[in-house]
Formats: structure tokens, sequence, C-alpha cells
């Protein structure tokens, strides 16, 4: 699980985790790229950067293991859900909105975990939950939007041709979540529609239902 892999190293060897807004195929155009590299052994960190920096792919460091995993895993999952959103043509306001309440979920989970703000907060936090939710190069984003359009999720994953990473992360995220006594209903919503038989539309409706609450991480 995420937050068994926060160790210093694995035997011998020291462990790091590369992440952030970062499509492939732009990286291999040598198009302009950031990412963070996350290890807790600071000599290895600085090989690392050494090894990856350079005028178009451009590397922070990060001790924080913990918030760089996690936002790898949960954007994803809200990157379905966006895209659910899109394929009902909900529009703009529903896209930004749930990608800033995916973003209070990421950071209640992440918290709890001992996660830092500032990683949340940075190119592998809410960088690459915005690349992931409004790009189509995502595969995510295209499985949700196909859900959206009616598509079963098996017929959804067929016609990508890929591995969707949000399946498996939604159901690690909420098994974690329901755990920790975390609140993440997109997430969840999400994995009802994997997992549990839940309608997209139904999906949407307990979203849009919820009692009102006071805007922040805690909401």
């Amino acid at each position: 699980m995420l937050h068994d892999f926060c160790g210093q190293q694995i035997g011998s060897i020291p462990i790091a985790v590369l992440s952030g807004p970062s499509f492939a195929k732009e990286v291999a155009q040598g198009l302009p790229t950031a990412v963070t590299i996350a290890t807790d052994t600071p000599a290895f960190g600085e090989q690392l950067l050494s090894a990856f920096h350079s005028e178009v792919f451009r590397v922070y460091l990060s001790q924080d293991l913990v918030g760089v995993q996690l936002g790898g895993a949960v954007k994803n999952v809200l990157a379905i859900a966006v895209g659910m959103s899109d394929g009902f043509g909900f529009g703009a306001n529903a896209r930004c909105a749930l990608i800033t309440r995916g973003l209070a979920e990421l950071c209640r989970l992440g918290t709890k975990l001992g996660a830092k703000l500032p990683t949340l907060m940075g190119l592998s936090g809410v960088g690459d939950m915005v690349l992931t939710c409004t790009d189509n190069q995502s595969r995510n984003r295209r499985f949700g939007l196909a859900l959206g359009q009616g598509r079963s999720a098996n017929e959804a994953e067929a016609d990508i041709g890929q591995v969707v990473e949000g399946k498996m992360n939604a159901k690690h995220v909420c098994v974690l979540a329901e755990k920790l006594g975390v609140e993440m209903p997109i997430c969840q919503q999400v994995y009802a529609v994997l997992y549990e038989g839940l309608s997209p539309q139904q999906a949407v409706s307990n979203l849009l239902t919820r009692a009102p609450k006071a805007e922040g991480f805690s909401a």
C-alpha cells in the first residue's frame, strides 16, 4: 500500500519516486516538462538530479515520498470523475469544481498519512491532477468520458487498449480512506461506479445532493 512505501531503503538500495505532470509523448518529443523526484536519501537525490535534469526536463527534489506517491494515485481516480462529468456535457464549471474538491480530498488523505501540504500543492499533486483531469492524452480521463457517454467499464477500457490505472487506484485509495476515517466522496463515487454497479448518473446525483458544508480541506 502507499503508506508502506516510505522507508529510506529497500535492503541496501535507496529508493526514489519520480512523478509530476509529464505525458510520455511530450517528454519524448523534447517539450518542456517539470517533475518531482522524492527520496529521503539526499546523495541519491543529487545523483538522480544530475542524471535527469536538462534544459527541457526540469527536476525538483523532495523528501516527501508519501505525498509524491499519493498524488500520482489519487489524480487518476479524480480524472475518471472529471471525464464522466465532461462525458455528460456538464461543462467547465463542474470540471473545475471536481478538480478543486478533489484536491481537498487528496489533502485530507495526504495530511492523515503525513504527507506535506506543499507537496500536494506542487507538481506531483495539483500539477499532475490538472494535467490528468483536463487533457485527452490521459487514459483515465478518456475512460471517464466513455463512462459518461454510456459505455461500460469493460467497453471503455477495451476501446482505450491500455491499462487504466485509476481503476485499481480507486480501490486502493478508498480502502485506505475508509481505514483512516477520511471522507473522499468523489473517489468513493468513482469506486461505487466501478465496483458496486452504481450508474454514473446516480453517482453524480449523490455528489450534487450532499449536505452543504463550509469550504476547506476538512469539509
